[in-house]
């Protein structure tokens, strides 16, 4: 039967248009059927490009070089926290670099061994949701970041809302960050400081409700969480990992395309199933004619033909752009 595939085919062709790209078969099935929707928060609801707020250094530690330290470590690691540090990085190198999830990075600059991220990870103090370099034991600096909400998550969740999606917050950030991201968004499920173990295990207790859970991430920490949602999207700019480990791609950082996404698979549900109840309507009434001998050959050939076609032209709906 031409239902499934003239309809599928069709609707990542609308996908593709959406900016979006599925990379597993049974990825719009999925999305169509979801019920909650989990967003990690730096570089997804946040714009990724995190500015540095203020720096302190100490224990004799000059502030321009633990700039450059931070950058160093940042930057080979990978992360988006670099952007931050941009302005100060003079090309230190930083070898044998470490991401620990949900804590920081660790490297060599200088010839000494760096940490950088948690207070408690770097220093051996207790987190006050500040960005700290040391050795793990002494501080050496602190960093307090800012990031700024994108422009349009608040009409993308009142989209998703409006599509019977139950939004929720999950982040490794310090409680007041997360707290400020999910008052701006009025997401009222918001939790802070996880690890990419507390991420899957938000995702599991959700499952075990019966819910059908979509996460949304592109850290390189969301990549397990990613893997283990019903479905998942990740970003295009975020690490490469997370979209090995996503359904969906979204072929840009605007978060429109997820709403967009949602709709395309529940039409294309919709469709699936019209197909289906034409081609069945067809048959039972078509088959037990032909066997009777009251229509010709031809005249079936043409009804099977014609049956084809309206499967075909309901499937194209889908390609028609919605606003």
């Amino acid at each position: 039967s031409l239902a499934v595939p003239t309809a599928l085919a069709a609707a990542h062709g609308a996908l593709a248009r959406a900016g979006v790209l599925a990379t597993r078969a049974d990825a719009l099935e999925t999305l169509a059927s979801a019920t909650d929707i989990v967003f990690d928060k730096t570089g997804t609801l946040t714009d990724g490009r995190p500015s540095l707020a203020a720096a302190e250094a100490m224990d004799g530690m000059d502030a321009t070089q633990a700039l450059r330290i931070a950058a160093a470590l940042e930057r080979d690691a990978g992360h988006p926290l670099a952007a931050a540090f941009m302005h100060a990085d003079a090309g230190l190198a930083a070898t044998a670099v470490v991401t620990v999830p949900g804590h920081g990075v660790e490297g060599e600059v200088g010839g000494r061994r760096w940490k950088l991220g948690r207070a408690e990870f770097a220093a051996g103090r207790g987190d006050d949701g500040a960005l700290w370099l040391g050795d793990g034991t002494r501080a050496a600096a602190r960093f307090v970041l800012h990031e700024s909400v994108r422009p349009d998550a608040a009409g993308v969740l009142q989209r998703l809302r409006g599509l019977g999606l139950r939004p929720h917050l999950s982040s490794g950030d310090a409680p007041a960050a997360v707290a400020a991201v999910a008052q701006a968004l009025g997401i009222g499920d918001a939790h802070a400081r996880q690890s990419p173990d507390d991420k899957l295990a938000l995702v599991r207790r959700l499952q075990a409700e019966g819910r059908v859970v979509a996460m949304v991430g592109d850290g390189l920490n969301d990549a397990p969480v990613l893997a283990g949602a019903d479905v998942s999207l990740a970003m295009d700019t975020g690490a490469a990992l997370a979209q090995r480990a996503a359904d969906l791609v979204m072929t840009g950082p605007t978060l429109g395309r997820i709403p967009a996404a949602v709709e395309i698979a529940r039409r294309t549900r919709r469709v699936i199933r019209q197909n289906f109840g034409w081609a069945l309507g067809y048959n039972l009434l078509a088959l037990p004619l032909a066997a009777a001998g009251w229509v010709t050959p031809w005249i079936a050939a043409l009804g099977m033909a014609g049956s084809s076609l309206v499967v075909t032209l309901n499937a194209l709906r889908l390609t028609r752009s919605r606003a």
